[in-house]
Formats: structure tokens, C-alpha cells, sequence
């Protein structure tokens, strides 16, 4: 058995595992959020996969860290330290840092801020939607835009402004590829075809045979894993999809996203499109089966003191405003 552990409002992620419609032979997958997870003193035997981590409060965050340490300490595996994994910001200083990314982000609230590269844009860092504005061309532009974000009713903290890196596949196309880990194994599952380089849904129509042919060759032949599989050692993230795409004559990686939206078959436009994403949701399974463990039945788990004092104010705020 698998259990997914996100936060209340993410739970679609994973729906498509939980009511086994990938079309592939999986374990058995069940769902908790946060809030059931911290409030547990059984826990089913199985593999815990901790995400939206990036979504979590620091508070959140130290709660999280018990959790796990509750989770290993009853005898469980659980995937995804809250303690070793870093926030979005981080990551993207420590891919500078090791040269693998050639750009930098930036908090909005930091002083003096002079980013080295521009163009520049803005995004929140604890979540997936788009990006808070659009691309920024220089400085007097971004001291501009965030001296009005907090008459927008956006507050500076939590938002990044990161530097700019990215290059169009064709006329008018941007693609960027999202490869899984799930254990000790890999895959590059699919690519995201967009006609502006904001690279979020895709843009339907607009893949050619030609590139749906390079996306069969990537999923087929692992040629993105050996750039970024050192991405996950460095995020200490042992479940999640990495977002990368060609950028400056090598592989840039935009994020890591603990819970990725997985999907079951759908009708495709091209064929060959189809065979990759059987292909894909085939390594997806091969995944999920290799850190299946555990046969469902309950375990005690001692929960840490500051879960503890959480679940004693939760209650205490519930019964003073209860009707």
C-alpha cells in the first residue's frame, strides 16, 4: 500500500491512483491530508509519500518534520524528509550555486535588490499557479512592479523574482519536459508544448509529428536522466517531478513539484503522442510498484510534542467557538 499525505485542497493530484484509473496494474493507493495525518495515533502499514511540502508554512514545515520522524520511527517507510527538502528558493541557489543552473532568483522582500540578469519575472513561492507578472526588462522596470504589488493587495513576502532563462523550440512554440522519481527510479514522463513561455497546460494543436516524435525519443531513451538525476540528490527529494527544458546549450530546471497532477489515458491529437504517454504511465506503474510496502494493518504512531500542542489548541479554538 501507498498513502499520499497533501494538503486539504490538492488531494485531485493523486485521484487518478486512488480510484485506480491509470490504466496500468498499481498497488493499492490511498489519500490523507495534513490535518488527518498530524491528528493520527494509527497509521496504516505502508509507504508514505509526503508532498505539497512546498505549499507548508514554516510552522507547517515543523510539524511535517515530526510527522516523518513518527512515520520512520513506528517502522514505516516514508518518502520526502520536510527537514532535507528545500523550499523553491533554495533549490534554485543551490542549482546556481552548483552550476547547473546559469540564473538566480530573488526574494521581493529582500533589501537592495539587483538581480544580475534580466529580463526578470515574479512568482509566489509556495505554490504552481502562473507567475505574478509578466517578463520585467530591467531594473527601474522591477523596482516599479514591486513597489506596486502591495496596492495589487500582494504582499512582498513569498514572492520571488526570478531571472529569466528559457528559449522557444520553433516559432512561437516553448516546451519544457517533467521527469518523475519515484524511489531509486526515474523517467522522463512527458513534455508541455506552449505558444508564450509561460509552459503550464500546453496549447492543444500546436505539437507537430516532428515534436511529438522528440518527446517519444526522450521518454524512450532516458537521454534528460543523467543531467537531471543529480537535481534530486541535491533537493533530497525521493518522490516528485522535476520541470527542466534546453536553455543556453544545456538542461536548466525550473522546479521540483512533490505533487505533480498525474493523469490516466486521454484521447491525443497525434498517435505517436499516445504510444508515449502509454509509455510514460507504464514507467509511472513500474515506479509506484518498487516502493509499494505494507499490508494496510493499523500501527501505533507517537506523535512529537509541538504535534501535541497542536492538536490540543486545535481542539481548544474548535470547542470555544463551537454554536
Amino acid at each position: 500500500m501507498i498513502v499520499f499525505v497533501t494538503t486539504r485542497h490538492h488531494a485531485y493530484t493523486v485521484s487518478v491512483l486512488v480510484e485506480d484509473r491509470l490504466g496500468q496494474p498499481i498497488p493499492t493507493v490511498r489519500h490523507l491530508s495534513w490535518d488527518h495525518l498530524l491528528r493520527a495515533d494509527h497509521l496504516p502499514r505502508a509507504t508514505f509519500v509526503l508532498t505539497d511540502l512546498e505549499r507548508l508554512t514554516p510552522h507547517e514545515r515543523r510539524l511535517a518534520v515530526e510527522a516523518y520522524r513518527a512515520i520512520t520511527a513506528a517502522g514505516l517507510r516514508c518518502m520526502n524528509d520536510p527537514s532535507r527538502v528545500p523550499t523553491r528558493h533554495a533549490l534554485l541557489a543551490r542549482l546556481h550555486a552548483a552550476g547547473i543552473n546559469p540564473f538566480r532568483s530573488w526574494r521581493a522582500d529582500e533589501p537592495a535588490l539587483r538581480p544580475s540578469r534580466f529580463p526578470v519575472f515574479l512568482r509566489h513561492e509556495d505554490g504552481h499557479d502562473l507567475p505574478v507578472s509578466d517578463l520585467i526588462p530591467d531594473q527601474a522596470a522591477l523596482d516599479a512592479a514591486l513597489a506596486a504589488l502591495p496596492g495589487q493587495g500582494v504582499p512582498l513576502a513569498g514572492v520571488l523574482v526570478v531571472e529569466f532563462c528559457a528559449e522557444p523550440i520553433a516559432r512561437g512554440a516553448w516546451r519544457r519536459f517533467g521527469t518523475f522519481r519515484i524511489g531509486t527510479a526515474m523517467h522522463t514522463d512527458h513534455a508541455v508544448i506552449e505558444d508564450r513561455w509561460v509552459v503550464k497546460g500546453g496549447t492543444i494543436g500546436l505539437t507537430t509529428d516532428a515534436m511529438a516524435e522528440e518527446e517519444y525519443a526522450a521518454v524512450s531513451d532516458g537521454r534528460y536522466l543523467p543531467q537531471v538525476a543529480p537535481v534530486f540528490d541535491l533537493a533530497a527529494v525521493e518522490f516528485g517531478r522535476l520541470d527542466h527544458a534546453t536553455a543556453e546549450g544545456r538542461e536548466v530546471v525550473f522546479e521540483i513539484n512533490t505533487n505533480p497532477t498525474l493523469s490516466g489515458p486521454h484521447p491525443q491529437r497525434l498517435p505517436r503522442r499516445a504510444e508515449t504517454l502509454e509509455m510514460a504511465r507504464a514507467h509511472l506503474a513500474r515506479g509506484l510498484a518498487g516502493i509499494d510496502s505494507g499490508d494496510g494493518v493499523p500501527v501505533a504512531v507517537e506523535a512529537g510534542p509541538a504535534t501535541r500542542w497542536w492538536r490540543e489548541r486545535s481542539y481548544a479554538c474548535f470547542m470555544a467557538w463551537r454554536p
